[in-house]
């Protein structure tokens, strides 16, 4: 501004001006919850077999939002592999939360949303709350699979809602914690990945030998799933 304009302005002074200009675009955000459920029905309306959950608190304030269009929950019950990978990213807008995510991959090996959550925080209550919702949606969850990070909430939710389905850990988070615990072991790590990434069973047990001949450790850890909060590795 002041090389274009001539203008000194602080940053506080720059922030506040464009959240005015945004809220006089947009409107308060805050405001912008009563218009969900308008939403939600305007959405199941016009995209037939659509799914969408609002969960408020005792004061009947927004606590959790659930959605899945009609068309990703036909194609994902009808031609989609049973393999859900499940995450959370936290929302930088005014308003903050977590949303939560449900994605599978076509036959093409590209990204196709399930569902989607907005929640107020990542915990075992939310996790297990927008499970419940995914649950609902799902032809045949017993057949199911869902990979995800090992987030407490998430293992949680899976235990009540899908007691029969198989959840695994997503290999990419798991060598995320082994690079943190094992940063001096670049054996472990060159073994975990070719083992991981392995084509065959036979290959992938002859890795995982050598690692255990290497690190027996580790090789019990990852054998039952690596717990973090009790493991580090020499």
């Amino acid at each position: 501004m002041k090389h274009k304009h001539g203008i000194n302005l602080s940053y506080n002074k720059a922030c506040r001006s464009k959240d005015r200009d945004l809220h006089s675009v947009f409107g308060d955000p805050w405001e912008s919850f009563k218009t969900l459920p308008v939403y939600f029905h305007m959405l199941e309306k016009s995209n037939p077999g659509t799914k969408t959950k609002i969960e408020t608190d005792r004061k009947n304030r927004f606590k959790y939002g659930f959605m899945a269009l009609g068309a990703c929950i036909y194609g994902f019950n009808t031609v989609i592999r049973p393999v859900i990978v499940v995450d959370a990213t936290h929302l930088k807008s005014k308003t903050r939360g977590v949303l939560l995510v449900a994605v599978c991959k076509d036959g093409n090996e590209m990204i196709y949303p399930l569902a989607f959550g907005f929640v107020n925080s990542e915990c075992s209550k939310s996790w297990t709350w927008f499970l419940k919702q995914l649950h609902d949606v799902i032809l045949h969850p017993e057949l199911v699979m869902i990979v995800s990070d090992r987030h407490t909430g998430i293992s949680n939710g899976m235990r009540e809602i899908f007691p029969n389905g198989a959840h695994m850990v997503c290999a990419y988070h798991l060598a995320k914690n082994l690079k943190q615990h094992c940063r001096k072991r670049g054996d472990v790590i060159y073994h975990y990945y070719h083992a991981a990434y392995a084509y065959s069973v036979e290959e992938f047990d002859r890795l995982m030998a050598e690692l255990k001949s290497i690190h027996p450790k580790v090789y019990d850890e990852l054998s039952r799933g690596w717990d973090t909060k009790v493991f580090t590795c020499p």
